[in-house]
């Protein structure tokens, strides 16, 4: 392939990755931008257009995913988890086995390996899961269709319909980082993720962009999220990159993950269920609010379904930030141990 055609495939992967997300984000779809990404990128592969994603830029939508989350990680949220330490605990326990259970149903019903079951079990956190898969070396095309199936009907179907029940929630200010601030939090960032590149680290981007981020919120230097087009931009660059590796995806693959997504559904599901019902008894929180707090879904819908629902949005997104630290910081052993 020539330079050229090159260039000219990256921008048409690019564009196209673009216009699905803008169709989702019309739509009003979940996870638009990664979502409407992963789509627009299959669309091209059905076409037979090889897509491509130069290393830097896929490198810069896992940074930027990773300074995203971190900037969730405020010394407001790690208050709500000292307050609720029972909570925490079985939040961490129900992570455990949502995992194991998952992991369980598709290697022994549906008969995928152990390593690919692994990922596909994981409860959100899916722009990590796609930065390990990729590295570890598992099925990202089986992987990506099941956490998108089980994605879908969580993010789409349950908060759809709560909001259009409760049209008037009220969203809370959002402190945007100044540019001086979010440069330091980049800059700092990139410094991380190359240490942790030379060091061998699964992932190094994504959990550079997060620990620096959250080392910065946490001691005070900067505060504030990065702007809504940051988040989306990296989204979009996660999407395009999760379906550039689905080149194997048709028909018959998708019939064929049906069932073992749904299973998958069902199974997390009930766990998150027995998990939040037990937090509620213990700690005398509102159903609704553990529910929600431990729905196996991304952090962004999760929180805009517990302000429809009137519910604590600290408490909400410290328990789903949680999560996804715990699994990002355990992905890497728990790849490993699913080799062996």
């Amino acid at each position: 392939m020539t330079g050229f055609e090159t260039i000219s495939r990256m921008g048409l992967t690019l564009a196209t990755g673009a216009a699905g997300g803008l169709v989702f984000w019309l739509l009003h779809l979940p996870a638009p931008w990664l979502s409407g990404g992963l789509v627009g990128v299959v669309v091209l592969l059905a076409l037979r257009v090889r897509p491509v994603l130069p290393g830097p830029l896929r490198d810069l939508g896992m940074l930027m995913a990773g300074a995203v989350t971190g900037s969730a990680i405020t010394p407001e949220m790690l208050q709500t988890v000292a307050r609720y330490p029972v909570s925490i605990l079985i939040l961490a326990i129900t992570t455990i086995v949502i995992v194991v259970v998952g992991r369980f149903v598709l290697v022994r019903f549906f008969g995928w390996d152990h390593q690919s079951a692994t990922f596909a079990a994981m409860p959100g956190a899916l722009s990590s899961v796609i930065a390990t898969v990729a590295e570890a070396g598992g099925d990202m095309m089986r992987v990506m269709a099941v956490q998108s199936f089980r994605m879908f009907i969580l993010l789409a179907v349950l908060p759809s319909t709560v909001m259009l029940a409760v049209r008037e929630a009220v969203l809370p200010a959002v402190v945007v980082l100044p540019a001086t601030g979010f440069a330091l939090m980049m800059v700092f960032a990139l410094l991380i993720a190359l240490a942790f590149q030379r060091l061998g680290v699964m992932a190094p981007f994504l959990l550079g962009g997060m620990a620096a981020a959250g080392i910065l919120h946490v001691t005070s230097l900067i505060s504030g999220t990065p702007p809504s087009v940051v988040a989306n931009l990296a989204m979009l660059l996660v999407g395009i990159y999760a379906g550039s590796r689905m080149s194997g995806l048709d028909l018959a693959t998708v019939r064929s993950l049906v069932l073992p997504g749904l299973a998958l559904f069902l199974v997390t599901t009930a766990i998150a269920v027995i998990g939040g019902l037990a937090v509620s008894w213990l700690v005398g929180l509102p159903i609704a609010e553990t529910l929600v707090a431990f729905a196996p879904g991304g952090l962004e819908a999760m929180v805009m379904l517990g302000l429809a629902m009137g519910l604590d949005p600290l408490y909400v997104t410290a328990h789903h930030v949680a999560r996804f630290v715990m699994i990002a910081a355990a992905l890497p052993l728990i790849s490993r141990i699913s080799n062996r």
